[in-house]
């Protein structure tokens, strides 16, 4: 198989992919574009933290999407940090490839690698247990609370046939309906991969050993422990020879071990490395088969009693017997034709070892930006008091921005980053040491990512959001309503992308969805941090956006010294400019409702006069209409479902267009076709038209018991839980424009005592 084209498949929402080494340019062009384009928006890369600063170095190297599109987590090992797995994840589907190629150019097209997938759908769930090994093996590279982390649980949550608990093993065996067995296989605390690969050969004789792996101990101490250990009774190992990276000074004499060319694999060309890492163990029973990450090295499988010093993975399968070297290709490279004499092969050259320790002294820690700020998790053993750190922009040049510290959290330092543009990477200097570069995370990036792609009449009702002439109007309650009817019929196709994931109520994976008022308890605000929105992966994100807009939220903040807070004043619609001057100048200003006025008015002007009228009567209703729809949708949802985030954004809008309506005049009805007029100040102060009153009533529906034992709508709001301690930016916001509104209220003298 040709390991990129899995990345075009369709029906999956996240992908997870773990390499040792990176060559982001590769990545970026043969899998990211690949997955984006087949709807995978979520997606992950961990890769060895020392591997990561590497390729960091090389300023043509660097990524262009990293941080943004897609997150990167740096990985330690006590040896390395070397998997190659890649987990797709969709909602009613799951593939799992368990590789030996790393995510560079070689390894994704051009040597000789190894790899297998491991399929689940609808109609067949039986491998799901390896489907939870392997995510309950890659999380725990996920610190909690990360970005990387919350897309992971993004994913689970949008993944209702996988459950990962606490304690799921990563060690998984599965007994398949076509018989043999499947598992995933990694190194563990007390056994490692060896060890694993013989129990599950159990007590059957094997006939032949076939091993290919393209590095070995220099002593050959893996082999020669898994030949003493199987007393197989022929042991075939396939080396390239041009590579001279096999320790044929080491090769035992006595054990019947024979060499092959794996320049003689079916499709090979010699110009290809042989990469592949492949454990075959024929019997009469079956063929054994392990392959993956691990080379026959004792860092890579351990022996008995002690696990590997790397981090490994690798599948287990089981075959019908004789059908394993013909289904990896390996028939016509262990013939008697391809078989190579040990003196034909040219003395092992060791390979240049890779600088491990001189890259971890040079560990930059992990980097994540959420709104403008910046926090900085310093490399174990790391000094973060005295540390420079510089921003660099896509280019590495410096970044103009500026950094203020905020204070240390946990084992994360905060600053409050002040600049036009968002910085791409981060580098740290203790005095005279300068650490690799890092890639920064930007959590609104790969929110903003993380939104799948809407139809073309919602992208384009969307685009009405970036006129700088629009203002809040009922048209944003229609483009809510538009999201989240592109969002039903893309769930009605058996996908799901829910912000909160509360579609199947059944769906275990539900029980982080925690009601309000549990939710709330427990809560504190942390300073200087911002918890984030759960729109954000959505586009009703878009719509929060526009109103933080309306709100200046975005302009530069001023300091101003103030003594008491300003009033709150309402536009009239009928202000003079200069109101002083007006009195002193004579003017009078009548109190009378002007309809006690008689004006004599031509055919023309009472045709104008009815027009105007009928625009302040037409908007009011429309106003007034959607505030009874809304409480009368969100009363007859809340009797068999709960509340969502998007809910909230509602009653936001619609408060907001109320307030931005509201006059301070108790009747706003023309009687003069030739004055002046406002087209948004149209809701009086008083009547049921009014803003106090329509403001009062959605108040009442979410904050007040009702009649009976009916609480608050506001019990019946589920939020998701992320683990964050603070409250969600859009509920608070929320909270506040509605406790704006009580204020907002309360200046009208008629509605104090009410």
């Amino acid at each position: 198989m040709k390991l990129f084209d899995c990345f075009s498949d369709a029906g999956y929402h996240s992908s997870i992919v773990t390499t040792f080494g990176v060559d982001f340019s590769a990545y970026e062009s043969i899998v990211l574009g690949r997955l984006r384009e087949a709807g995978c928006h979520n997606n992950m890369l961990i890769a060895d933290d020392r591997m990561l600063g590497l390729s960091m170095s090389d300023a043509f190297q660097r990524p262009a999407h990293a941080g943004r599109r897609y997150s990167v987590t740096g990985a330690r090992s006590s040896g390395v940090f070397h998997p190659k797995v890649i987990v797709q994840l969709g909602t009613k589907a799951g593939r799992l490839l368990v590789a030996s190629a790393n995510m560079t150019s070689a390894g994704l097209a051009g040597n000789l690698e190894v790899v297998g997938s491991v399929l689940t759908s609808e109609t067949d769930r039986q491998a799901v247990p390896v489907f939870q090994a392997a995510v309950a093996y890659l999380q725990q590279f996920l610190a909690h609370g990360s970005v990387a982390r919350r897309q992971l649980d993004w994913a689970m949550r949008r993944t209702p046939w996988l459950k990962v608990a606490a304690d799921t093993d990563a060690n998984a065996t599965v007994e398949l309906d076509g018989g043999g067995r499947l598992a995933f296989v990694v190194n563990a605390q007390d056994k490692g991969i060896g060890e694993r690969f013989l129990e599950l050969i159990g007590k059957r004789l094997v006939k032949r050993l076939v091993v290919a792996s393209p590095y070995w101990d220099p002593s050959l101490t893996a082999l020669g422990w898994m030949q003493r250990r199987l007393e197989p009774g022929a042991t075939a190992v396939l080396v390239q020879p041009k590579t001279a990276l096999f320790p044929v000074h080491a090769l035992p004499r006595e054990r019947g071990t024979v060499l092959f060319d794996t320049d003689k694999v079916k499709g090979t060309v010699p110009s290809r490395f042989a990469h592949a890492k492949v454990f075959v163990a024929e019997t009469d029973d079956g063929d054994c088969v392990l392959f993956g990450s691990a080379n026959c090295t004792l860092a890579a499988l351990g022996r008995e009693g002690v696990p590997g010093a790397n981090e490994e993975v690798c599948l287990y399968r089981e075959l019908p017997p004789g059908q394993a070297t013909q289904l990896l290709g390996l028939s016509e490279a262990l013939t008697d034709a391809a078989c190579i004499a040990a003196a034909d092969l040219p003395a092992y050259n060791q390979t240049d070892e890779i600088p491990l320790e001189a890259l971890a002294g040079r560990l930059p820690g992990r980097f994540e930006l959420a709104g403008n700020i910046l926090q900085w998790w310093p490399p174990n053993g790391a000094a973060a008091e005295g540390a420079e750190l510089l921003l660099l922009d896509q280019n590495g040049a410096r970044n103009a921005g500026e950094l203020v510290r905020l204070h240390g959290r946990d084992e994360a330092f905060s600053y409050r980053f002040a600049g036009s543009d968002l910085p791409y990477f981060a580098q740290v200097r203790w005095h005279d040491v300068e650490s690799s570069i890092a890639v920064i995370v930007v959590e609104q990036a790969i929110q903003q990512s993380q939104r799948r792609m809407v139809s073309r009449a919602v992208h384009n009702s969307l685009a009405f959001l970036d006129d700088d002439e629009a203002f809040e109007g009922l048209w944003l309650l229609e483009l809510i309503d538009a999201v989240a009817l592109d969002q039903a019929e893309y769930r009605s196709k058996g996908f799901n992308d829910t912000s909160v994931g509360l579609e199947n109520s059944e769906v275990e994976n539900a029980a982080m969805i925690l009601p309000y008022t549990e939710f709330i308890a427990g809560r504190e605000v942390t300073k200087g941090i911002e918890v984030g929105s759960h729109l954000a992966t959505t586009h009703h994100e878009s719509v929060r956006g526009f109103l933080n807009a309306l709100l200046g939220r975005d302009s530069p903040h001023v300091p101003v010294d103030r003594v008491d807070p300003p009033a709150i004043v309402l536009p009239t619609g009928d202000e003079t400019d200069d109101g002083q001057n007006a009195i002193e100048g004579g003017e009078q200003f009548n109190n009378e409702p002007l309809a006690s006025k008689p004006v004599d008015l031509s055919s023309d002007e009472r045709q104008q006069l009815r027009r105007q009228q009928a625009y302040y009567k037409d908007t009011q209703k429309s106003i007034a209409d959607a505030v009874q729809r809304f409480i009368s949708d969100v009363q007859r949802r809340t009797t068999s479902q709960p509340l969502e985030i998007a809910d909230l954004l509602r009653l936001r809008v619609l408060m907001m267009v109320v307030l931005g309506a509201g006059s301070n005049k108790s009747t706003l009805l023309p009687t003069d076709p030739t004055a002046k007029i406002s087209r948004r100040q149209v809701l009086p102060s008083q009547g049921e038209f009014g803003w106090p009153y329509l403001t009062g009533r959605l108040l009442f529906t979410f904050f007040r018991a009702h009649a009976g034992s009916q609480g608050p709508l506001v019990e019946k709001l589920a939020v998701a839980s992320d683990g964050n301690a603070g409250i969600p930016d859009d509920v608070l916001e929320c909270w506040a424009t509605c406790f704006w509104a009580a204020c907002a209220m309360l200046s009208i003298p008629d509605q104090r005592d009410r």
